[in-house]
């Protein structure tokens, strides 16, 4: 061993506080050695050594040694560099742009950031908490993430009173779960019930409140003001000269900081407004005016008629319960850089955890549910679907056709891309020749289809550089003119046209979803929550008793306009391919067709099989696949149709030599519903 390598050791022994010469490393020094040695050497010791001795061989061991520069890979530069990143955030310096390139300049970059770091420490720790307490984060010019928002959550020091500087009861010093944070150690290594409910009572207080200041914002109309990159650069346009004095000012703006992150995910509450305090049904009335003037005659002869109807809209229950059976795993796996609980295996920092990812992973399932959506029965205790516990928009509209409110576009099946611009071009003109003018009629498509639109569009109209020629459409049907919708499927081919608002969401409390109750028992926590929600058409158009009446009327008599997105199905077809779409219109079968399987179905949305030829029109038996339908189906009439969903069960597989269970599809389907 030459002196390079015994001056490296006396490093690395000072760094950790060992002695210079230990007699005897236990495996946890040993282990913490060797990763001291080989994060600021960037070479193992054992690789070390061996280099050392072929390098020398034959030489003298006190002669200067020249030592190469050694460079490090790419993967651990951006590593690097993202810890640079993280720590100038937290001190509010520059971020870095360049990540070094050798090991003595990442050395040297990393013990500046930690100095730096350990010198804002130092001075916050020296400044008296301010009566106001008031608190800055910058922010950086990256995308923030859950997991920023977590370290911007947490960034925050302790005052003797309060941990985080958040004076409310559930970070009060003197709670033995915060001393346990503080200290690393409570006043008693022994829980009893008691502790339990004193902790839940606290946590459950704290997001109770958070839940009413979700609602106190829609009250008052200031959600919409709640801008998050502003928020954490220190400004805000939400009035807070009448805070709550119950919490205080600093402890509302942190929540304000929560919700206006989860703002910040794309919603489709602009597209279709959503509706609170519906708590189970509401009905609204509608009403269509007929023509009233005429030429002029004398005496009591009279024109015009007010047709009145109601649009019934209803909620579903939808919950959220989730069970950590093993905490301890967390700090292992994911939060291992929030865990300030040592080795108890309750994180306790968790709870703002919870309420930034859960949140954003339900609102993103909110998001989708409320496009494509349908509520469907629960199957067993195990868990369900997300799209099936409440209906979207699009099982709104489809109810709408289904109560022969509004007449479809038949002819106007399934478009692909070269197709697009010219099918929705139709389609606008169709409704064009129905109303008296378009004046705020928009057309709503799926925004998965958007670049073929856009391709199309420019393929079509490249000689008119303003997009403009002899169709007057074109600027109404230009592609920022369409309102595209997201969260659909790339098979999802439903095109609609109405006026902005008429399809709505509903809701019974804003924002009741992330009020999160919490519950603990010794090592394992339990959070859920519960809400309602559903779609419908606000105004679709009048109802009509069977479908050739509806046909009569010619859609003069409503305000919703849609295609007819089907597959059609082979003549004699007894499949059907369900990556190709959701609704199917059987064909004119040359003899006797039953239907046996939908092929390639996925879990979470629900088929329509619609009668499209009584002519040896297409049946479905009860067996088979379909052995668990509520009845044979065998359609009379064109039109007819049948709901089905994919059957699911409880199984356990085990992955990584551990047992964990799953649901899987079965292979069969149940049925929703047929008329």
């Amino acid at each position: 061993m030459n002196n390079r390598v015994i001056q490296r050791l006396r490093e690395v022994f000072a760094s950790l506080g060992f002695a210079p010469k230990p007699e005897k490393l236990t495996n946890e020094q040993w282990n913490q050695f060797a990763a001291a040695y080989k994060e600021k050497f960037g070479i193992s010791y054992d690789e070390d050594q061996n280099t050392t001795e072929q390098t020398n061989a034959g030489t003298d061991n006190h002669a200067p040694e020249t030592q190469p520069v050694q460079t490090i890979s790419p993967e651990l530069q951006a590593q690097i560099l993202q810890a640079l990143n993280t720590a100038a955030l937290a001190t509010g310096t520059d971020a870095e742009t360049k990540a070094p390139a050798t090991v003595d300049e990442s050395t040297a970059a990393l013990i500046n950031a930690l100095n730096t770091v350990s010198n804002r420490f130092s001075a916050l720790a020296a400044t008296p908490e301010p009566a106001n307490h008031v608190q800055t984060v910058r922010a950086s010019g990256n995308m923030i993430s859950a997991q920023t928002m977590a370290k911007v959550l947490g960034s925050a020091p302790h005052t003797g009173t309060h941990l985080f500087g958040i004076e409310n009861e559930y970070f009060a010093r003197g709670n033995w779960w915060n001393e346990i944070l503080v200290k690393g150690t409570g006043t008693d290594s022994v829980f009893v019930p008691g502790d339990v409910i004193a902790f839940r009572n606290a946590y459950n207080g704290y997001v109770g409140e958070f839940a009413k200041r979700c609602e106190e914002l829609a009250k008052s109309n200031q959600l919409g003001l709640l801008n998050y990159t502003g928020i954490i650069k220190g400004e805000s346009f939400v009035d807070y000269s009448r805070m709550n004095l119950k919490l205080g000012e600093y402890v509302v703006r942190r929540m304000d900081t929560i919700i206006a992150y989860l703002r910040t995910l794309e919603s489709v509450g602009n597209i279709f407004p959503v509706v609170s305090n519906v708590q189970h049904k509401m009905t609204a009335p509608t009403a269509f005016f007929e023509e009233l003037s005429q030429s002029y005659i004398p005496g009591h002869y009279f024109k015009g008629a007010v047709n009145f109807d109601g649009e019934m809209y209803h909620v579903d229950n939808v919950m959220f319960k989730f069970h950590f059976e093993d905490p301890r795993q967390l700090e292992k796996e994911y939060i291992g850089y929030l865990n300030r609980e040592g080795s108890n295996p309750m994180k306790w920092t968790l709870f703002e955890w919870c309420i930034v990812h859960f949140g954003e992973i339900l609102f993103n399932e909110q998001q989708n549910r409320r496009v494509v959506g349908v509520s469907v029965p629960r199957q067993g205790t195990w868990p369900q679907p997300a799209n099936f516990a409440a209906d979207g928009v699009l099982r709104a509209i489809q109810r709408v056709e289904e109560e022969l409110k509004v007449l479809p576009f038949f002819d106007m099946k399934i478009y692909d891309r070269t197709t697009i611009v010219d099918y929705i071009e139709h389609m606008y003109e169709e409704v064009i020749a129905i109303l008296p003018n378009m004046n705020g009629y928009r057309v709503y498509a799926n925004k998965k289809h958007f670049p073929w639109y856009l391709k199309a569009y420019r393929d079509k109209y490249a000689l008119h550089q303003d997009f403009t020629g002899t169709n007057s459409a074109i600027l109404d049907l230009s592609p920022e003119s369409i309102i595209w919708v997201p969260n659909m499927s790339m098979i999802d081919y439903k095109v609609w046209i109405t006026q902005p608002r008429n399809v709505e969401n509903y809701e019974d409390r804003p924002n009741e979803m992330y009020a999160l109750y919490f519950q603990q028992d010794l090592e394992q926590l339990i959070i859920a929550s519960w809400w309602k929600e559903g779609s419908g058409v606000l105004a679709p158009g009048v109802q009509f008793r069977t479908l050739s009446d509806l046909k009569e009327a010619k859609r003069s008599m409503q305000w919703v306009f849609t295609n007819y997105p089907v597959i059609d199905l082979d003549p004699d077809a007894t499949t059907a391919d369900g990556s190709m779409g959701y609704e199917f219109l059987t064909g004119a079968n040359t003899g006797a067709t039953a239907l046996t399987d939908i092929v390639n179905a996925v879990s979470n949305r629900v088929y329509k099989i619609i009668c499209g030829d009584v002519a040896n029109a297409t049946t479905i038996a009860k067996a088979g696949k379909f052995s668990n339908i509520t009845a044979a189906w065998t359609p009379t009439t064109e039109g007819e149709y049948i709901k089905l969903y994919a059957e699911l069960q409880q199984t356990t597989v085990t992955v990584g030599g551990k047992t964990r269970t799953v649901v899987k599809m079965t292979g069969n389907f149940l049925e929703l519903e047929r008329g």
